[in-house]
């Protein structure tokens, strides 16, 4: 495996050289002048210098505002998990890196530095709290994975590469207006034409490479845990030190400034802390509930919004590591092999994704086709503009109605458990299941946030975030947040609402009944509303294009 991480990590720099100098070759021929290399340059010379002192000035923000203190060798080598590190860097020959401790009761760890001469590694006290020590030590491997694997210098490499693309982009676009008009006016302006399609060829090249950058982020990020495995031994280590961190995180009361250090050190750390807070929303009390939580994280394997969903993100989803730790050692604690073959319908998960993507973007396709029809009717003089604009907003009636019914169905609202949600597979961003989860509010959704009128859920299996919107817009949502949500904290209730999966899990609420009220939330409504008002946009908007083309042929 690390031969293919190898050749996958210098295949995705590759690419993204080659995006740039394509540009760049490009250019040279076609343009024949010196100030874009100054850009360049300067870039360049930029981000080397903030590579360098980058982690000095990343020290003084994490002192100034969470109070870390450092540690050498000599001040930790009492501590097996020092002793373990200083074994992994003697044996790679790398310097032993400053540790840092934040007084932070989240459990996460993350790397930061130029290279192994000043690398510095960060532990939370959460982290110390949550892991045994054999765990704690494959959490550190992970950690030293990536400064021997030496992903500063990569990634600063890929990120100074995607921004020398947009740097073409905007150079090029402007080339246009430099152009002379003189002797060789012509020459210059069709040299400058082809200068902008450089230009926007970079555009389109930039949005390609911001993808690679992210994929190469989630690369490294298997790279290290590939390490960590070797450097320990065994890969159920990290597994479960990955589970038990994301317990912690859900677990652990947030306040502004755990939200604030978690936030700012998201892609740095040893997962996505909003993934992590997702998988540790569904590890309480599943102990015992092995197939349960292995079909949760099977979700991130097996679904096709799972690929989807991951695009944007820094780190793989969780499943998706789980299963390539499990698959680095003979004795597994998850065998997600026998679960994908024997239990998982691929025809219906594929049916189901391609039925949830065409209603998800089932009007939009509806208005750009009207558009198209539309723009070519005028083109070629044909007088379909009415019946066609018609049909359109007929369809948009239509399946704007699907759309609500789809996410939001009014029927059959099944008693159900957090748990048994996660365990289904087929779950989805876009299709809601009517569920009804028995439990109790235990916090806003957003801690610290006085005026956050969403909630956090628990049940007997796990916790849930809530989404609650008030029939009155802001106002009505401030006044619940602030005089209403405080009330309901820790008291019995039953919510009714549509249980939705991505990279995260949330319910949007309907009904929030407790012992002593019932509270009636409008998420639905403001669906209806809000397809109702895109309907009147669109079809004034049509009108509006009439208009103007009949006034248009009238004074022609």
């Amino acid at each position: 495996m690390s031969i293919k991480l190898h050749l996958a990590s210098l295949f995705t720099l590759g690419l993204l050289s080659g995006l740039v100098f394509t540009i760049i070759l490009s250019a040279s021929y076609l343009g024949g002048f010196l100030s874009w290399p100054i850009v360049i340059l300067a870039v360049i010379a930029f981000n080397f210098f903030m590579w360098l002192v980058g982690p000095y000035i990343s020290d003084y923000i994490y002192k100034f505002f969470y109070k870390i203190e450092f540690y050498d060798y000599e001040e930790l080598k009492e501590h097996q998990y020092a002793k373990f590190m200083k074994q992994v860097c003697d044996k790679h020959k790398i310097k032993f890196p400053r540790i840092g401790i934040i007084k932070d009761q989240n459990p996460t760890a993350f790397t930061y530095g130029s290279a192994a001469f000043n690398a510095r590694i960060v532990f939370t006290e959460g982290l110390f709290n949550f892991l045994e020590e054999e765990e704690l030590e494959a959490v550190a491997a992970h950690e030293l994975g990536h400064i021997i694997n030496k992903d500063f210098i990569i990634m600063t490499i890929a990120a100074t590469l995607v921004e020398v693309l947009y740097v073409l982009y905007v150079v090029f676009t402007r080339s246009r207006a430099g152009t002379s008009t003189g002797i060789f006016g012509r020459k210059a302006q069709r040299r400058g034409n082809y200068l902008v399609l450089v230009g926007f060829v970079s555009l389109f090249f930039y949005w390609i490479a911001t993808y690679i950058l992210l994929f190469l982020s989630r690369l490294r990020e298997y790279y290290a845990d590939e390490f960590s495995a070797k450097e320990t031994g065994d890969s159920n280590l990290l597994s479960a030190a990955l589970i038990k961190i994301a317990y912690g995180i859900a677990a652990t009361k947030e306040t502004e400034k755990t939200a604030r250090l978690l936030n700012t050190t998201r892609s740095q750390g040893i997962f996505d802390f909003k993934a992590a807070k997702d998988l540790g929303l569904v590890c309480q009390n599943t102990s015992n509930k092995k197939d349960l939580m292995e079909r949760a994280l099977l979700f991130d394997i097996v679904n096709p919004w799972a690929w989807i969903l991951q695009l944007k993100s820094t780190h793989p989803l969780v499943g998706k590591r789980i299963k390539r730790l499990s698959g680095l050692t003979e004795s597994p604690v998850f065998e997600f092999e026998n679960i994908i073959h024997k239990e998982v319908d691929r025809q219906r998960l594929w049916k189901n994704f391609f039925t949830d993507f065409f209603i998800a973007n089932s009007t939009k396709l509806i208005i750009m086709a009207t558009i198209i029809i539309v723009f070519l009717s005028i083109v070629y003089n044909q007088p379909y503009f009415i019946p066609v604009v018609i049909t359109g907003i007929i369809l948009l009636i239509i399946f704007s109605a699907v759309k609500i019914k789809y996410r939001f169905p009014l029927n059959n609202f099944n008693e159900t458990s957090i748990i048994n949600c996660m365990a289904d597979i087929y779950a989805s961003p876009v299709r809601g299941n009517p569920v009804k989860i028995t439990g109790k509010a235990i916090g806003r959704g957003k801690a610290g946030f006085i005026f956050g009128e969403d909630m956090i859920f628990q049940d007997k299996t796990g916790f849930i975030y809530l989404n609650y919107e008030s029939a009155i817009p802001l106002l009505g949502n401030l006044f619940f947040a602030w005089k209403k949500l405080e009330t309901l904290l820790g008291k019995p209730a039953v919510s009714t609402g549509w249980f939705l999966r991505g990279n995260t899990h949330h319910l949007e609420l309907y009904n929030y009944k407790s012992e002593t009220e019932s509270i009636q939330s409008y998420v639905r409504f403001w669906a209806v509303l809000g397809a109702v008002l895109n309907i009147f946009l669109w079809s004034f908007v049509a009108l509006a294009a009439y208009l103007i083309l009949k006034f248009s042929l009238f004074l022609i």
